[in-house]
């Protein structure tokens, strides 16, 4: 399904995110947004409450977020300053939301999609894959990291 939101997640993403992990079962959405729930069920933090977050939560600490219960993590964060400027927000610590989702159970996945690799301890996560993706023609090339934590 095509999200009408923007930066919202390109149409199929989610569905083949799913076809990756197909045995895990508590996900959490991070920077949710506007996230297709029916096509990849789990909850959400968000930091904007009109978009009715599951957890009204900074991404960058996650201190209502029990992420010891997940075992995947979809994160799309925004970008760039503009897009910040566009959701109301201010840029995020990409490392501080790593070091947040230190504290997931070992054998978790963060499924990262960013413009940047976000900086990650290696002794806490290591990337078993790494994805390149255009949305379409004259948008920006993003890459999916996959982070398993150890």
């Amino acid at each position: 399904m095509k999200s009408t939101y923007y930066g919202g997640y390109p149409a199929t993403y989610l569905k083949r995110v799913r076809a990756l992990f197909p045995d895990k079962k508590n996900v959490l959405h991070v920077f949710s947004g506007k996230v297709d729930l029916a096509t990849f069920p789990g909850d959400t933090v968000d930091i904007n409450p009109d978009l009715n977050p599951t957890f009204l939560d900074d991404a960058q600490r996650m201190e209502t977020v029990p992420l010891g219960k997940y075992d995947l993590v979809l994160a799309d964060p925004p970008y760039s300053v503009e897009d910040c400027d566009h959701y109301g927000t201010s840029m995020v610590k990409r490392n501080a939301v790593m070091r947040a989702l230190q504290r997931l159970p070992s054998g978790a996945h963060v499924v990262w999609l960013d413009q940047v690799l976000p900086m990650y301890r290696k002794d806490e996560f290591a990337v078993e894959a790494t994805i390149g993706m255009w949305k379409s023609t004259n948008h920006r090339f993003r890459g999916i990291t996959i982070f398993r934590k150890l």
